[in-house]
């Protein structure tokens, strides 16, 4: 996929997520729709816990120290992009994934900073509400598990340990 694609499949999948959020929160906050009975349900509410481990265990964890942990991976899934663009190893696949990765991780971002929080609105009964942002990051998860299932490009037969060094000589060389 070429660069210019990949940006714009990117963004476009950034501003379906916030123009989702932005008509859920003018019209439909105070919905609660049934979408699969007894399964699935619409049900906006605010996760004010910034992440689901956060949520999941209250650890307390602050918004700041949030917005600095999902930007600094932001910026490494982006880096990580470009080394294996770089490296030759960048497919439509790949790409795919990536910007499903990179779509929800800059999503999560703007939740954090200008959501207080994340808008999910999505209802799994009995489990958790998730939005689309959730979704794309699993997305992105699936793609990896086929890709490993299926071989893509030997990805079963890289090295992790020359991947780490290769990519630290890349990062170096950028400076």
């Amino acid at each position: 996929m070429k660069k210019s694609l990949f940006f714009i499949f990117t963004a476009a999948l950034f501003i379906i997520e916030q123009g989702i959020k932005l008509i859920i929160n003018q019209n439909y906050l105070e919905a609660n729709d049934v979408i699969i009975d007894n399964f699935l349900y619409f049900n906006p509410m605010f996760n004010r816990d910034y992440s689901w481990i956060n949520s999941l265990f209250q650890l307390g964890v602050s918004k700041w120290l949030h917005v600095v942990m999902v930007l600094v991976i932001v910026i490494f899934v982006f880096l990580v992009y470009q080394f294996i663009d770089h490296k030759g190893h960048n497919t439509k696949t790949v790409s795919t994934a990536f910007a499903f990765l990179l779509a929800g991780g800059t999503c999560s971002l703007i939740d954090k900073i200008f959501w207080n929080g994340s808008l999910d609105y999505i209802y799994l009964q009995g489990h958790f509400t998730f939005d689309l942002k959730d979704v794309y990051i699993n997305v992105f998860i699936g793609l990896v598990v086929i890709m490993f299932i299926f071989d893509h490009q030997g990805i079963r037969k890289n090295d992790g340990d020359n991947f780490l060094k290769d990519f630290k000589t890349y990062l170096l060389r950028r400076e």
